[in-house]
């Protein structure tokens, strides 16, 4: 005897939901959890039925509706095609009025419609049971009107008050049966339902262990575009889904980010206890920093709770000398006696933001860059005197002291390095330039590169204006005219000539 796969669910469906385009009732609930919203699920899920060779039967309280399709030819002067169009034939008395209903009727639509995007059984099993929950829940405020099984031939009948479909049962509707609880949380963990982030617990349907992905407790995907493992599955009450019910990469990502910056202590330990103890990468360390950081419109309130989880997660699992930071900063960090957890950047700005203890959090400036200063060396302090002399000379400092110089050393950035600059008052200049011994032959044993470094940096102290600047290149060019001035005044003393009169 024939066997099918029965849904069921208390209250009767209108016979709309299952042959007009567009109609569905469940967006106009106020009830939690209701998952229905485009219109189009029963409808192509008929279709995707009727391509497998599996005309299903439904039975909206009292009255049947067995579908099946006639063959439509369609011809312009180019072309003639055959199409196969979807019909239903109706039995049984109307559920609203009573009246007695025997007809076949045009759905308006072909087999061949949505078939790019509806192409497997499960997808047309899902509309089915996602529909029977979504009237269960605005009939008795919960899914406990669905009931799922298999039954016979014999079995395939109505239910006044209720609506059931059935399938026949074919290897792919069974699988899908058996699989249920991976498809539906309602029938497998109907506690995490509320819950946007899902400890793993092996709902892939096939070997691999990538991201899981649910829509109110409903399965839309598993994340295949990525062959890195996932830490956790994910239940996502907005995700938005296209009218095929898929979501794109982005999406997906960009959601999954968003629930895992508003995740709890506990799962946040888990992102860190992977960083810390293991070399394997997981799925969540690519979130990008737009999900992971505070959305506007956050209340400080939000904000604060997820400073607390994010730092409490991580002091848990790396202790209280820890700190995340990315693969640069490590060698600072041990020098400065930290123990430093190294994590991709993103996750490291992100974990800075909600307050846990970052590089930017516990290393100056210079420790950041790559940088030790140190007390300047006899050349940079030569540097430095010798520049000052010659503004002195060209009354050109106005009206400043000499600021006091310091050597630094300092690791190549982009393949370039850092030979001077100027910071609240003191003049650096890198210890390549100005190291020490020079000066012994007297000044003029200084290098021009360390001179023109000091020039620079000390006009930036007289200025206080920035590189490339109009008043930093006028400044500049004063110091230019007046030396040449001053060394053509020279030369006429010499020669016994008298200066030429500046105006």
């Amino acid at each position: 005897m024939p066997a099918y796969l029965k849904i069921e669910n208390v209250g009767t469906a209108p016979v709309e939901g299952f042959t007009v385009f567009g109609v569905s009732l469940a967006d106009t609930s106020s009830n939690a959890g209701v998952i229905g919203q485009f219109g189009s699920g029963n409808k192509h899920g008929v279709a995707v039925l009727l391509r497998n060779d599996l005309s299903p039967i439904v039975f909206a309280g009292t009255l049947k509706l067995e579908f099946g399709t006639r063959p439509q030819i369609v011809s312009d002067k180019h072309a003639t095609k055959e199409f196969n169009r979807v019909m239903v034939k109706f039995g049984g008395s109307d559920p609203i009025t009573g009246a007695s209903r025997s007809s076949t009727e045009d759905l308006g639509f072909v087999l061949d419609y949505g078939k790019q995007d509806w192409s497997e059984v499960a997808l047309a099993l899902r509309e089915f049971v996602s529909n029977a929950i979504d009237r269960s829940i605005r009939e008795v405020g919960d899914w406990s009107g669905v009931k799922i099984e298999v039954v016979d031939e014999a079995q395939v009948r109505a239910k006044r008050d209720h609506t059931r479909v059935f399938v026949p049962l074919s290897a792919e509707v069974l699988a899908f049966y058996n699989e249920i609880g991976k498809w539906f949380l309602h029938f497998s963990e109907p506690e995490l339902l509320n819950k946007a982030i899902l400890p793993k617990n092996n709902r892939n349907l096939g070997d691999r262990k990538a991201a899981v992905i649910y829509r109110r407790g409903v399965r839309v995907r598993e994340f295949e575009s990525s062959d890195v493992e996932s830490l956790f599955d994910y239940n996502l009450d907005d995700l938005r889904l296209d009218e095929s019910r898929q979501a794109s990469d982005w999406e997906v990502r960009h959601s999954a980010g968003k629930a895992l910056a508003n995740a709890e202590t506990a799962t946040l330990a888990v992102l860190f206890e992977r960083l810390l103890n293991s070399d394997r990468p997981a799925w969540e360390f690519g979130f990008d920093i737009y999900s992971l950081q505070p959305n506007y419109g956050d209340s400080t309130e939000v904000i604060t709770r997820r400073e607390k989880a994010w730092q409490a997660a991580f002091t848990s699992v790396a202790g209280e000398d820890a700190v995340l930071t990315g693969k640069g900063s490590v060698s600072q960090l041990e020098r400065k006696g930290f123990a430093p957890v190294v994590g991709p950047e993103n996750l490291v700005s992100a974990a800075s933001i909600y307050g846990v203890a970052t590089p930017a959090k516990v290393l100056s400036g210079d420790e950041l860059s790559g940088r030790e200063v140190t007390e300047a060396t006899p050349d940079a302090q030569a540097a430095v005197d010798l520049v000052w002399d010659r503004l002195e000379a060209i009354g050109l400092t106005n009206g400043k002291s000499k600021p006091p110089a310091r050597s630094f050393t300092s690791i190549l950035e982009g393949g370039t390095m850092l030979n001077g600059f100027y910071r609240e008052g003191v003049v650096y200049l890198h210890r390549d330039l100005g190291g020490s011994g020079s000066v012994v032959g007297g000044r003029q044993a200084i290098s021009d590169r360390l001179v023109v470094v000091a020039l620079e940096e000390v006009a930036h102290y007289v200025t206080g204006a920035t590189d490339n600047s109009r008043d930093f290149q006028n400044f500049l060019l004063d110091v230019a005219v007046k030396l040449a001035r001053r060394g053509e005044e020279k030369v006429s003393v010499r020669r016994g000539r008298q200066p030429a009169s500046v105006a």
